[in-house]
């Protein structure tokens, strides 16, 4: 008497289909997702606010009196106002530490001369620090554009296709949050300022 064969065999079109669906629903979860970092905020400091709208929105935020916020104490002349200007200021709140650092505005403007280009949000390392900061993260600025399977989260209106690249080709408000840092920056505020000095260093030569 033979006896049946009790191996489990699929049908090669139906193992093909369910491979597909598979492969369909991995390329969605791990497409890149814009997600416009210009409109967001990091303790209530947005990139664009002047250093008296950076203040008040921090110490709002967070719940601080003036003594909680430390200015640029060796400012310098600004190359684009001429003027000695704050290039930042820190606020600590417990264990928490922000830098916001300021770019000025180009062209020069007399009303706003220096805005926020970047903000640090920063907390001390720890595993569980780490998971605190992405479960905040997520919740308060949604899904990641390079989705969550990297080192780093990061939010862009223009992700790069491939997920793995993130933002990092993406000239405009970035935020990233890398272990217990958070990081908001506007590259071009910086690459504004030089580009102005570099024109300001210009001379036709003559000889």
């Amino acid at each position: 008497m033979v006896k049946k064969d009790k191996t489990f065999h699929m049908n090669p079109f139906r193992l093909l289909f369910c491979s597909a669906i598979l492969a369909a629903t991995h390329a969605a979860a791990a497409a890149p997702q814009s997600a416009d970092a210009g409109q967001f905020d990091i303790a209530g400091v947005r990139l664009g606010m002047d250093q008296a709208e950076a203040i008040a929105a921090i110490t709002e935020k967070l719940q601080l009196d003036d003594s909680a916020i430390q200015l640029d104490p060796s400012a310098q002349v600004n190359p684009v106002t001429n003027t000695r200007e704050p290039k930042y200021f820190t606020a600590k709140a417990g264990l928490t530490s922000v830098i916001v650092h300021f770019e000025p505005r180009v062209p020069y403007d007399k009303a706003r001369p220096m805005v926020v280009g970047t903000v640090i949000y920063e907390q001390p390392w720890t595993a569980e620090n780490v998971s605190a900061m992405e479960d905040a993260a997520l919740a308060k600025y949604g899904q990641p554009s390079n989705g969550t399977a990297g080192v780093s989260y990061q939010w862009c209106l223009e992700p790069h296709s491939n997920p793995g690249f993130g933002c990092s080709q993406y000239q405009g408000p970035i935020l990233e949050l890398a272990g217990t840092k958070l990081r908001l920056h506007d590259i071009r505020y910086t690459n504004a300022r030089i580009e102005f000095m570099n024109k300001a260093q210009s001379a036709e030569p003559v000889f």
